[in-house]
Formats: C-alpha cells, sequence, structure tokens
C-alpha cells in the first residue's frame, strides 16, 4: 500500500473544552514565526465553533496540525500530506516523528495546559483508492503495521480496524494498551 495521506490522532489526557480552543490560535502563529515545527507551515484556521468538529489547525503545506475534538475526544491530529514514493510504513513513521515534535511543543508551551496520552492512537488513511475500507485492505495494512506498532507502542498493544462497520468511513486503525511515555516513544522511533 502507498497511500499519499496518512492521519495520526494523539489523544489528551484531559478534554479541551469548545470555548478553550482559542489561545491555540496564538500557539499556532507563534510556531509559525518560530519555524517551531517539521513541515512548510501556512496559515491557521479557526474551526472552533463547530461542536466535535476539527477545532484549530495549523495548515502546512505538507502537513497539517490540529487540535481537533471529532467524536468527541481531544487530541493532535498531524495529517501527513504529498507522501510521494514512500510506504505507508514509511509514512507512519515520519508523521510519527512529527507529531511527537509537535506533542512534545505543545507540552512545553505555558500559555497552554495539554498532556498526551500514549494508550491509544488512531491511524487513518485518508486515501480511499490506495487503501479503501475494506476487510481485504484492513488485514493486509493491519499485517504490515502491527509489527512496527508493537516495536514502538509495546508488546501489551493491540491494533485493530476500528472502522470496519462503516464502509463509508476512510480506513481506519485503533492502536490501544501502549506502555510508552513521549520520552519513551522519541527514543524508540529513534531507535528503530
Amino acid at each position: 500500500m502507498q497511500p499519499q495521506r496518512i492521519g495520526l490522532k494523539l489523544f489528551t489526557r484531559e478534554p479541551v473544552g469548545q470555548e478553550a480552543l482559542a489561545p491555540y490560535i496564538g500557539v499556532f502563529h507563534r510556531f509559525i514565526q518560530q519555524d517551531a515545527l517539521p513541515g512548510l507551515l501556512i496559515d491557521v484556521a479557526d474551526y472552533a465553533h463547530v461542536p466535535d468538529g476539527p477545532g484549530v489547525i495549523l495548515i502546512g503545506h505538507d502537513v497539517d496540525y490540529g487540535i481537533d475534538r471529532t467524536g468527541g475526544r481531544t487530541g493532535l491530529l498531524t495529517t501527513r500530506k504529498r507522501a510521494g514514493d514512500r510506504d505507508a510504513v514509511e509514512l507512519f513513521r515520519d508523521t510519527l516523528a512529527m507529531a511527537l515534535a509537535t506533542a512534545r511543543a505543545l507540552e512545553a508551551d505555558e500559555s497552554v495546559s495539554l498532556e498526551f496520552a500514549f494508550e491509544e492512537v488512531q491511524i487513518a488513511f485518508p486515501d480511499r483508492m490506495a487503501a479503501p475500507n475494506t476487510a481485504e485492505a484492513a488485514e493486509l495494512t493491519l499485517k504490515e503495521f502491527e509489527p512496527v506498532l508493537h516495536g514502538l507502542f509495546g508488546d501489551t498493544a493491540r491494533v485493530e480496524h476500528e472502522s470496519a462497520a462503516d464502509p463509508r468511513r476512510m480506513l481506519t486503525l485503533r492502536l490501544t494498551g501502549g506502555d510508552v511515555d513521549l520520552a519513551g516513544l522519541v527514543a524508540r522511533l529513534e531507535q528503530s
């Protein structure tokens, strides 16, 4: 499988309410000005008015970052675009590195109070041609991703086809039971 886009959502320990999204606009603008995150960053979009929606998005040329509240769960959604000729696992590793750098920057920023949990991670493939939401595609993707995910998140991590019940959704995997923190995950990613 060779998708051009992948979405990775790292969930927060505590939810961020719709009314508490405003400070992230300034944080993301500062990240652009300081060139603080990986990727060519362009603009910030405010969707905080949308209930359980995309929240605040930092738009880039090759990657978007957002404080996402879709499905009623707050997290950092990192969407990698323009993958080139990378395979899905390589694209995942690259996206995870970008997401972890952003999570570290957000946790360190004193103007917001945010902490990430790594017991659950969502991985979605918006490219329906390269990654259709079928049982066969999910089985192939799980087979390809399980060794990498277990190496990064630990042997207790489970990976499942989250979007199986609704074929209209994009192919989505859900990792649960990871036994690693931010520093440990960064170290494991650098070593692999």
